[in-house]
């Protein structure tokens, strides 16, 4: 049974086979005019920025901060920049490492350079070996981008063509890998097309056995691959949707694979006509009335499926998946219209005649016959092989590793391996880990909280060092650990213990001396109460001495009779001046002794190290200088004076004695004598009542002093008694801290204490620039693991070291802070969340579109259900296929972005060569009968087969890429091809639908 085709589908058929010239002119002069007027698709690719990893990622948002407190602000990506020469760097490598930086700033396609031109950092920057230095570039534009290709091709000419001979310089890098990864791609591109083009032209030549006939089919696909890319470009350049550098290599196979396979339905269905006897123009306005609604609706699941992409948000997804929807409508358009004309024009002139009918159905006809009549056979047969490599497929494993999809000797490749082989691992690759918080955290608090998290994430497994700006090389700065400040301390007190016991002596001297203080005090005492008698008989005498001389002055007359008197009383002055003078001698010998002990009592005190310590005994000690002091410098001298002054009033008493004997020989020298005598007298008698006044103050003074010399004596010896107990404290608190310094230095309880003026100190000044914003808000720290970077585990530890930092600062003053996750690490563990979440979104719609366009094709729930579930299983099994001949067996683990690219081209394609059978089973047995499902079946298995074939076959030039992404996709979606073309149409379609029968067609009601 043939249903009629729409009037739509008849009437375009008849416009474009009686309009054939008008027809072949339009497309001719579209394709020129996108191809004259629209800049090429590389060049449109060059211009686009589509960074490779969302820019709403927490990477890469994280990634955006980092370059605005750590860099200028105004970078996407970064390079790695790194020079190496064997045997050691010269001064001559130096010296261009530091004229580097500005040349490289002034340059339009860089954002920032790393100023190595401080030492301090410059050596950091130097392997060990001091064989290789690198820095870091910013660039603009984002990683994965075109743009990003440009400016990296520009650092790299710029570095090289700079460095001193002798030296290698290699520019690498996360956002080089993905360069060199996609210069590697576009320059498969011409590859590709020509392995593809040789294989369809070789298959097209076995299964038609005319060139003219591959030529036209080679011709309509070429024209329609020229306008697709006109078309893509012109979308491209007006940001209708984003481009890459994988749009032009997955457009190109994608076009070439499905518009053969739409030349090739539209040529079968002519040849069938042609065998039955149908004139050339007639056979070929059926082929296209009859064909082109299964050809619309297999590029509309194409053209759905992939337009599905446009909502995803990975790159990759978002720049392939819109160009090849647009490329592959692009095609339908040809495929309906140019080549039913050309077959119509070029027909009736005989060049795209079929070959003569052979017998080469027998094969079809024996599948088909064991597809109906044992249908439990053939599914059988069918399903156990599919079942056992989509078995496999739970045990794929994503490969995020950009480095190893690419050849080994592209430069960031290499740059890897040279930084391998003179620093740690992954020295240029660290997990960063911002803490962001809304107040200055440059404090000692603050600080001793990002120690806490920094420990923190160095206890996660796998990660070998965490270096932050309390840790810049990677270990806690010693001076700032509780634990080494408490070992200082301890050994402070030990070494204080160990002086203290080696001055015991000077306080048993300190003692002994303050006892001879005492006693001389006490002599000093004795000896001031004896001045004080003394004084108070001098004073007693002169008053004796003023009333003779007044009563010498009463008359001439009476000092004569009284001349015996006066001489006696001269003599009584004689002898209490000689007395006073004796006792001031004595008085000035006793308070000699008395400072000379009080000053080896000081000596003492002052080169005591416990008497410095302790503040009772240093007031003590200025109590017994000012003393000191004091007898030394007055009262000594005075005494000394004194003891003169007395002296002198002997000899003068001498004087007069012989004067008042010669009285009698001068009166009138005497009277004159007489009155200088009171003057001298008087004066004499003030001064004496001024002495007693003194050596009264001197006895009370002494008497305090030899009170305090008591107390001082009894004070050191207590002293003496103590240096014993305070060894043994200083010996108990030395040996507590050392083992408190012991305890305290684990990764579980070390403490840390560091002062942020020392951020400022030199040694911390570039590590506080490095791992400290500018307005001390932000902290990041730098993560190094023990794993491949690009890896699953370290993407995996990423996350664990995110959540390490937020447990370091919960229940801190910076438990509220923000915590962010940057490195390629993170980057990978973002693309796994995004890939999970697109591949689900991809998935759902894809067969949610495919699943409607069979149901309103087929008007059949149950049909469509069916094919779609056998589609699916196909690209189960593909995937499975590959994990086990590349992960398991080649040990190279699957692209990440393979099963999705794979699903969606799987499952449209696929679908397609089911709904050709299905169209025609529905046209052969409308009411299920096996004989018209074999009929259908043998009908479409060549034409089938040949798509199926020359599809796989473009994709299989995929192969012929360097890029082993490319090659994966290829290989799987070629298998899946394969394995729906000889495995899912031939053999599970057939039984399934002889299994059902009519219900295949539910719910349509039909009459058997």
């Amino acid at each position: 049974m043939d249903h009629e085709p729409s009037r739509a589908l008849r009437a375009l058929a008849v416009t474009v086979v009686r309009r054939a010239g008008f027809v072949l002119a339009a497309w001719v002069a579209l394709a020129g005019v996108l191809n004259l007027a629209v800049p090429q698709l590389e060049e449109v690719v060059a211009r686009d920025s589509t960074p490779f990893v969302p820019l709403d990622s927490p990477s890469s948002e994280a990634l955006r901060l980092m370059d605005e407190e750590f860099g200028d602000g105004g970078s996407q990506s970064y390079l790695v920049v790194v020079g190496q020469r064997a045997g050691g760097l010269e001064r001559q490598d130096r010296r261009w490492l530091r004229t580097l930086v500005p040349v490289l700033d002034e340059q339009p396609e860089v954002s920032f350079v790393q100023d190595v031109r401080d030492r301090q950092l410059r050596r950091a920057l130097t392997s060990e070996d001091g064989e290789a230095v690198y820095l870091q570039v910013g660039i603009p534009g984002y990683t994965g981008a075109p743009s990003a290709i440009q400016q990296v091709e520009a650092v790299r000419h710029t570095a090289v063509e700079t460095a001193p001979e002798g030296l290698t310089v290699l520019v690498t890098g996360p956002t080089a890998t993905i360069a060199d990864m996609a210069v590697e791609a576009e320059s498969s591109i011409l590859v590709i097309t020509v392995v593809t083009v040789g294989l369809i032209f070789v298959l097209l030549m076995l299964i038609y056995r005319r060139l003219s006939v591959a030529l036209v089919i080679l011709g309509s696909v070429g024209l329609s691959l020229a306008c697709a890319r006109g078309v893509t470009a012109w979308l491209g350049l007006e940001g209708v949707f984003d481009v890459s550098t994988f749009t032009g290599s997955f457009l190109t196979a994608i076009v070439l694979g499905a518009g053969v396979d739409y030349a090739i339905f539209l040529v079968s269905r002519y040849h069938e006509q042609r065998h039955l006897g149908v004139e050339p123009r007639a056979a070929a306005t059926y082929a296209a009335s009859r064909v082109s609604a299964v050809i619309i609706g297999s590029a509309l699941t194409v053209v759905l499926a992939n337009a599905a992409m446009l909502l995803a948000d990975l790159g990759v997804y978002t720049t392939t998946g819109p160009a090849i929807a647009v490329s592959v409508l692009v095609t339908l358009g040809v495929a309906v219209t140019l080549l039913p004309a050309l077959l119509g024009m070029l027909g009736t002139r005989g060049l795209v005649e079929p070959r003569p009918r052979r017998s080469t159905g027998r094969g079809w006809s024996r599948m088909a016959s064991l597809a109906v009549h044992r249908p439990g056979r053939a599914a059988t047969a069918a399903l156990l092989p599919l079942l056992l490599l989509a078995c496999f497929f739970p045990f794929y494993e994503p490969s995020f590793d950009e480095r190893r999809v690419q050849p080994e000797d592209t430069e960031s490749n290499r740059g890897y391996e040279l930084l391998a082989e003179h620093y740690p691992v992954n020295e240029v690759l660290p997990d960063y880990v911002l803490v962001r918080s809304d107040r200055d955290l440059r404090n000692a608090r603050d600080l001793a909280v990002l120690e806490q998290a920094a420990r923190s994430a160095g206890r996660v497994p796998g990660v070998v060092s965490v270096r932050a700006v309390t840790r810049p090389l990677g270990e806690p700065i010693d001076q700032a650990r509780v634990s080494y400040q408490a070992g200082v301390v301890g050994d402070e007190l030990a070494s204080a213990r160990d002086e203290l016991g080696a001055g015991q002596s000077d306080a048993q001297r300190l003692a002994s001396g303050a006892q001879d203080l005492d006693a001389g005090a006490a002599q000093l005492d004795s000896g001031a109460a004896q001045l004080a008698a003394g004084a108070d008989q001098a004073v007693a005498g002169a008053a004796r001495l003023v009333d003779s001389v007044a009563a010498l002055e009463e008359g001439v007359e009476a000092l004569a009779a009284g001349a015996g008197e006066a001489s006696a009383g001269s003599d009584e002055l004689v002898a209490g001046a000689r007395a006073l003078a004796a006792g001031l001698d004595t008085a000035a010998d006793q308070t000699q002794t008395a400072v000379e002990g009080l000053g080896m009592a000081l000596d003492a005190l002052e080169s005591s190290v416990p008497c410095s310590l302790d503040p009772v005994c240093r007031q003590a000690r200025d109590g017994v200088r000012q003393v000191y002091e004091g007898e030394r410098d007055e009262l000594l001298p005075g005494l000394r004076q004194a003891a003169a002054a007395a002296d002198r009033i002997a000899s003068g008493s001498t004087d007069l004695r012989a004067g008042l004997r010669d009285l009698t020989a001068g009166l009138d020298q005497a009277s004159d004598g007489a009155d200088r005598l009171a003057a001298g007298q008087r004066t004499f008698a003030d001064r004496l009542g001024e002495l007693e006044d003194g050596t009264d103050e001197l006895a009370a003074s002494t008497g305090t002093l030899s009170d305090g010399t008591g107390q001082v004596a009894s004070g050191t010896g207590e002293l003496v008694g103590s240096v014993d107990e305070l060894e043994d404290g200083l010996t108990t608190a030395a040996r507590f801290l050392r083992n408190r310094a012991e305890v305290a230095d684990t990764p579980a309880m070390g403490g840390f204490y560091l002062p942020p003026a020392q951020l400022r100190h030199e040694r911390l000044a570039a590590a506080s620039s490095l791992f400290l914003s500018q307005d001390g808000r932000t902290a990041r720290f730098a993560v190094l693991g023990d794993t491949d970077a690009f890896g699953p585990e370290a993407a995996t530890r990423s996350a664990e070291v995110h959540d390490a930092v937020e447990r370091g600062l919960s229940g801190t003053r910076l438990e509220d802070t923000e915590v962010m996750s940057a490195g390629i690490a993170a980057v990978n563990a973002d693309l796994t969340r995004a890939e999970d979440r697109d591949f689900t979104m991809i998935a759902i719609v894809a067969m949610v579109t495919v699943f409607v366009i069979l149901l309103v094709l087929l008007r059949s729930v149950v049909a469509a259900a069916v094919l779609l579930a056998t589609v699916v299983l196909s690209y189960a099994s593909a995937v499975g296929l590959g994990v086990l001949v590349w992960q398991i067996g080649l040990d190279e683990p699957l692209e990440w972005s393979v099963p999705s690219l794979a699903f969606i081209l799987l499952v449209a394609v696929g679908a397609d060569y089911n709904l050709l059978l299905a169209k025609r089973m529905h046209e052969e047995a409308p009411d299920g009968a096996r004989e018209g499902i074999a009929r259908a079946a043998v009908a479409t298995g060549g034409v089938i087969t040949a798509a199926g074939i020359i599809f796989a076959a473009s994709m299989f030039a995929l192969m012929a890429a360097s890029v082993t992404t490319l090659v994966q996709v290829g290989f799987v979606i070629g298998v899946g091809l394969l394995i729906d073309t000889f495995v899912v149409r031939t053999l599970l379609v057939p039984s399934i639908a002889s299994v059902l029968g009519r219900r295949l067609w539910w719910p349509q009601q039909v009459a058997r």
